[in-house]
This record gives structure tokens, sequence and C-alpha cells, in this order.
């Protein structure tokens, strides 16, 4: 991952304190983020989710886009703000809207999962803060609207720049991001 962050992309990432391995990760857990902190670009590990301001036990592990351009304050105005990251993954996964009926007696969602065809990872606008960073959602382009309602802010490497530091709004309107999409199969 660090490799081809250094030397395919040509960022100046300092190295991690940490090996990522290549798993799957799911809320809770924690996973490698692309931050610049301390005037450095680097790789630091985070939990996906923020504390749940109503319930302890629970994290908030999405954060809609237009949100940050709501007048009303929310929980994610000064991550918005200060705190953007990028989630580095290899795909991410998302279960289908339809339920179907499963061999033994109970049902369940078809699940996909989603690349950037045209590089080794897949770059997800994130935001964080302290020790823990949500992703950043937006509305589906054609490839995930039959699956899903919402999609990752999904971003190429050439525009990591305004995500992290600029402006982002013309990163919104992912209709025209190309998604490699595979179904899986059934685990039922």
């Amino acid at each position: 991952m660090s490799e081809y962050l250094t030397q395919g992309l040509g960022l100046p990432l300092i190295p991690p304190d940490f090996s990522s391995e290549e798993k799957d990760v799911f809320p809770k857990q924690k996973a490698p983020v692309m931050l610049f902190k301390d005037n450095q670009l680097q790789l630091q590990n985070k939990n996906w989710g923020y504390p749940s301001p109503i319930d302890n036990n629970k994290v908030i592990f999405n954060a809609r886009i237009e949100r940050f351009y709501d007048s009303k304050p929310s929980m994610w105005d000064n991550s918005f703000a200060r705190q953007r990251c990028i989630i580095v993954a290899s795909e991410f996964f998302e279960y289908s809207k339809n339920t179907y009926p499963a061999t033994n007696g109970k049902t369940y969602h078809e699940r996909f999962s989603f690349s950037d065809p045209e590089h080794p990872l897949t770059l997800i606008a994130g935001i964080y803060d302290k020790d823990n960073f949500s992703m950043v959602t937006t509305e589906p382009n054609s490839y995930m609207a039959p699956i899903h309602n919402r999609m990752p802010l999904v971003i190429k490497p050439e525009k990591l720049r305004r995500w992290l530091f600029q402006n982002f709004t013309n990163l919104i309107d992912r209709s025209d991001f190309d998604l490699s999409v595979k179904k899986l199969p059934n685990e039922n």
C-alpha cells in the first residue's frame, strides 16, 4: 500500500509506524487513512466510526457530504472544514437493497465489491477527529444506484490534493466515476 502511494503516485508520504495487511474492515475496527498532519503526509491507523452522541455503544461510520453545506450545525462541521483524510482500500463492499430467500429458510442481501478499475487502490474521501474517522458518502452513480441509495465519495489520485486541502465542491458529483463491480457469491 505505502509503496504504491510513494512510488506509484509519487506522494511524499512518511513511512508508517505500523504494517498494514490487506483485510476486510468493518465499523469499529482500525483502518489506515492518509492525512496531512504536522506538515507531513502520513498514514495513520484510526477507528472507523465517530462515537454516537446519543448511544455510547454505537458509532456513526458514514458522513453525508450534504451535511457540510447545511446551515444547521452538525457534529461533522469541524472535520469537514479542517480534518479531511483519504481512506485507502483495495475495494469497498455494499449489500443490495433487495432481499432474497436463502436455502436455510432465512433471507439474504446480495453483496457486491467495487473498485477503481484504473488503479490498484481505491481512494475514498474521509474525515477524522482524534482517533476516529468516517467515510464520506454522496449520491450514487449509475454503477451504485441499482444496489444502494448512497455511495462512498471515491477520488482519483490526481484529485487527492483537492479533497485534502482545497474547495472540494466539484468532487461531490461522482456520476462520471467508473467503478468495477463484482457480485460476490452468497455465503448462506
